[in-house]
């Protein structure tokens, strides 16, 4: 996947391990044709602490360059184009319940919200966002968070 277009290869935003950042753009179109049941809406819980707010939500089995996260406005936008796993013998299933490949999910933030400087992390199946809060209302313009 690393030589797709879906990837810039031009930049990196953040300083450590170089990861190529994905092609925001074509994810989001890819996943206006998939098929509402394809698109899984992962839980999330949303806590306010004294400072900052913080965002869990869980998205199972992804890796961390995979996914495509930005605020537009107030809105937290967490999305996941995920490659299925390909299975070499699918006779000897018995059940077989956990298959995503599609992670979209929308999060109205507060207004006191300052995205800009929002950090993200993704371990064990859980992604963790901190959002600082400002004094008075703010309008986010469209920023992408990268994940660590």
């Amino acid at each position: 996947m690393e030589n797709s277009k879906s990837y810039k290869s031009d930049y990196s935003v953040y300083p450590g391990e170089y990861v190529p950042l994905l092609q925001e753009e074509e994810i989001l179109e890819e996943l206006k044709h998939r098929d509402k049941d394809e698109i899984v809406q992962p839980q999330v819980n949303v806590t306010e602490l004294s400072n900052s707010f913080k965002v869990e939500v869980a998205i199972p089995g992804v890796k961390r360059e995979e996914f495509v996260i930005h605020v537009d406005e107030n809105v937290l936008s967490v999305s996941v184009l995920h490659e299925r796993r390909k299975i070499s013998n699918p006779v000897n299933f018995r059940v077989h319940e956990f298959d995503y490949n599609c992670f979209d999910r929308h999060i109205t933030l507060p207004e006191n919200v300052n995205a800009e400087f929002a950090c993200a992390e993704y371990v064990s199946g859980i992604l963790l966002l901190h959002m600082q809060k400002t004094n008075q209302p703010r309008k986010n313009r469209h920023i992408p968070i990268v994940v660590y």
